[in-house]
């Protein structure tokens, strides 16, 4: 196995368990086993576990951007952005696990901060290009992606702590109210 392999190997694990340990709960071992390689192993490819925790983020960073890069070549409107993202945390929990755990760091360790603030500001950036295409004035959109943006953490959230939250419903009646929106504002 390759260097290169390696390192992405205790990326995607240090992804998993600190996910689902936390970060604070998780230790290198755990990562090092969970990616079948030896605990020193990790310490060459990372001087420490906050160096592991940004390489991770840095990954998943850029999976994102070359997800929507890929969505915008192909000309996805923002509804497919919408279900895209619903479907998310019924298929990928971890991914909301994840972002929910380094808000709760960034809330707390000032360094990890602006790991957080990048995370909200990418969102509401990925949300808000395709917005524009509906609305005319880029700061509306970018208002109305924060908003999104807001709906889609908390609404995933709720469908985590909760098996009988409706998620269906409740993004339908988000759906309807986008409507509403964008035909108030065709109308004016």
């Amino acid at each position: 196995m390759s260097t290169d392999d390696k390192r992405q190997r205790l990326i995607a694990a240090a992804y998993k368990v600190f996910s689902r340990k936390g970060y604070n709960n998780a230790s290198i071992k755990e990562v090092a086993t969970e990616a079948g390689i030896t605990p020193g192993l990790v310490h060459y490819y990372f001087k420490n576990k906050e160096e592991l925790l940004l390489s991770v983020q840095a990954d998943i960073q850029q999976q994102y951007h070359s997800q929507y890069e890929d969505a915008e070549k192909a000309a996805v409107g923002p509804l497919e952005t919408l279900l895209e993202i619903k479907s998310r945390v019924e298929d990928e929990p971890d991914w909301y696990r994840w972002r929910y755990e380094l808000y709760s760091l960034g809330l707390k360790n000032e360094s990890l901060k602006q790991e957080a603030a990048a995370i909200l500001h990418n969102g509401r950036k990925s949300l808000s290009h395709p917005l524009q295409t509906l609305i005319d004035n880029a700061e509306e959109a970018e208002a109305l992606a924060s908003i999104l943006l807001a709906c889609f953490d908390g609404l995933a959230l709720q469908k985590m702590m909760a098996d009988d939250f409706n998620l269906d419903r409740t993004y339908k009646l988000l759906f309807t109210l986008l409507e509403n929106y964008f035909n108030k504002k065709a109308d004016t």
